[in-house]
């Protein structure tokens, strides 16, 4: 009875109900409630293509403020797509991402009613596809070539190459960084010691005018003794010229 009263009450489960009963209803669906905030459900549509529709509940800390858990906004919806069932069984590489998705209008609806509307829209996809690309792509894809593509998008597919080229771009850029840094840390270090160069030069105390003239004359008398004695050496050793200079002459 207490059930029965919260189906009633719980729009959660008024909305979990409706979706219960579309996917009963149907042979092209199977239903798969794992537990409460948890939804898988396979879908084959009318190309024979499979989807598995996953969606589970955010947690209470990442949703916004007022909105509430049975609201479309506050799920993740993925789709997958596959050209076999067993394809899923065996997580095989066969199976690609399909970015097809409710109205965004309906974020406030529950989420059982739009799971709904997704899906009718599968199940019937030739329908669906003549209205979005993507999954028209996806139908004539050959499963052979499913092995390559990783996403199906409005701006077109996603291959595993296309990822690994965003990889390796993003490590080369990563390795540049890494060399820009290394340079912009010697040239820290660079400036740290010239600043501590001059940081210890204004520590130093301040010399007076008067020191200075009296170091700029006692360089002059020292220079001036240099010159003094220079000469002196000089004179002495022209007169010693001078005096061998005489007694040569006097030999001859």
């Amino acid at each position: 009875m207490d059930e029965i009263k919260s189906e009633r009450l719980d729009p959660y489960y008024r909305s979990m109900r409706l979706l219960r009963n579309t996917v009963n209803g149907s042979d092209s669906l199977q239903w798969d409630d794992v537990e409460y905030g948890k939804v898988e459900i396979f879908a084959r549509g009318m190309s024979r293509r499979w989807y598995r529709i996953n969606a589970h509940q955010l947690a209470g800390d990442k949703t916004q403020e007022k909105i509430f858990p049975h609201w479309t906004s506050s799920w993740v919806i993925c789709v997958r797509g596959a050209a076999r069932r067993t394809d899923f069984a065996n997580d095989s590489s066969f199976t690609v991402s399909i970015c097809i998705h409710t109205n965004k209008s309906g974020s406030r609806l529950p989420i059982g009613d739009s799971l709904v509307s997704l899906c009718l829209s599968l199940a019937n996809d030739k329908t669906t596809a003549m209205k979005i690309p993507l999954l028209a792509q996806f139908i004539v894809c050959p499963r052979t070539r499913l092995s390559a593509i990783e996403i199906f998008q409005e701006e077109g597919i996603v291959t595993t190459d296309m990822l690994q080229a965003a990889d390796d771009y993003f490590d080369v850029w990563e390795d540049d960084w890494d060399e820009e840094e290394e340079a912009h840390m010697e040239f820290l270090n660079h400036q740290n010691a010239i600043n501590a160069y001059f940081a210890e030069l204004s520590s130093q105390p301040e010399i007076s005018a008067d020191v200075l003239r009296m170091e700029d004359e006692i360089k002059l008398k020292e220079e001036k003794m240099v010159n003094d004695y220079e000469k002196m050496i000089y004179d002495h050793e022209r007169a010693a010229d001078r005096v061998a200079d005489r007694d040569t002459e006097r030999q001859y």
